[in-house]
């Protein structure tokens, strides 16, 4: 590296950085679990930050590794598989650990078609045995008819909305998908760190704080004017032959 480069961040401080960024993650993708699984119509309001979060996370490493790219396209790959485990983990942890199991009753039905895909995302709305709705609505791709019974796990707080309670028994695939995807993500931050460091350290004006020639006010290979190694004769002294 050149000594008229500067360095995007400071030496020495990676280490704050890569516990920041790995904090970040765990409380992006938390955050993105609970909104995706509100009962509340604008659960997007809440997961819309988290989502932003995980796209823009990955590319900060440019600069925790000085420059470079290849860490940011790694840890965005891995970003896009954790965000995609967060609609499904977090919420499910919740529902499997304080969740009521409850036979329940379909009512109305709401198609949200996907033009792209050519299905229908399904919003059921659910009553309970004793003929009350239950908080939130189901969202399932499948096809169920009015009147049809279905085994679901309601949310004891009614924050969460209704899930299938056969689904709670097939999470571990989403759970090994978002252990790993973090693993990779914080291998991927680990690596732009270290990368980041070395050239941080090998930049000469970094690890000294001082130029390294001169003064440019000097002239004379930063002695402030003085010369050494150089004695001069008086004035009126005469040369000896």
């Amino acid at each position: 590296m050149n000594e008229s480069e500067k360095t995007l961040l400071k030496p020495g401080r990676a280490g704050i950085w890569v516990a920041g960024l790995l904090a970040v993650t765990v409380l992006a993708w938390l955050v993105l679990g609970v909104g995706s699984a509100l009962a509340s119509p604008v659960w997007w309001l809440v997961a819309a930050v988290p989502i932003v979060v995980f796209i823009a996370l990955p590319f900060s490493l440019y600069w925790l590794s000085e420059g470079r790219t290849g860490p940011s396209w790694v840890a965005f790959v891995f970003a896009i598989v954790l965000a995609g485990s967060a609609f499904a983990v977090p919420a499910e942890w919740h529902m499997r650990a304080v969740g009521n199991p409850v036979t329940a009753t379909v009512g109305d039905a709401t198609c949200h078609y996907n033009a792209r895909t050519g299905r229908c995302l399904y919003s059921y709305t659910l009553t309970g045995p004793d003929g009350t709705t239950l908080p939130g609505k189901l969202q399932e791709t499948g096809e169920y008819p009015p009147g049809s019974s279905l085994e679901v796990i309601t949310d004891p707080l009614g924050v969460f909305a209704p899930r299938l309670a056969v689904d709670l028994e097939t999470t571990w695939v989403f759970e090994v998908a978002a252990l790993v995807a973090f693993a990779g993500f914080a291998g991927a931050i680990v690596v732009a760190a270290v990368l980041g460091e070395r050239r941080r350290r090998g930049h000469p004006a970094a690890t000294t704080g001082k130029p390294t020639g001169g003064s440019a006010t000097d002239g004379n290979g930063g002695n402030g004017g003085r010369r050494t190694g150089v004695k001069r004769r008086p004035s009126g002294a005469r040369r000896r032959r």
